[in-house]
């Protein structure tokens, strides 16, 4: 039984943590997509689209590296479901960075005194 509140406990905290990021950069994410998108509808689209891609992606990472890993202590099998979550929530953050990346612009210097 023990092994199924751990299986709980990482998928809980795969969750929470994704959960997280989004809470915090919904709004921003939301602003960006607005001004990039062609129409309201295709940034609600992109919008959703990262969400669930943000919290499926560390939560498929945690549950495939926890089939695959096993430790005796489970406070340790928490701890690297934990380090998983973070590394899927950073990999898809830097996909939608790069994905975004391409449309931000930097301003071109204006005729000026050198």
């Amino acid at each position: 039984m023990e092994n199924y509140l751990l299986l709980l406990l990482e998928s809980l905290t795969s969750i929470a943590v994704s959960l997280t990021v989004l809470y915090v950069l919904s709004r921003p994410l939301m602003n960006v997509l607005n001004r990039v998108c062609p129409d309201e509808q295709a940034a609600a689209f992109w919008l959703s689209y990262t969400k669930i891609m943000l919290l499926i992606a560390p939560l498929l990472l945690v549950l495939t590296v926890d089939m695959v890993s096993q430790f005796s202590d489970p406070m340790d099998a928490w701890r690297f479901s934990l380090i998983m979550a973070l590394g899927g929530i950073l990999i898809g953050l830097y996909a939608v960075g790069e994905r975004l990346g391409r449309f931000v612009t930097t301003p071109q210097k204006t005729g000026g005194a050198s």
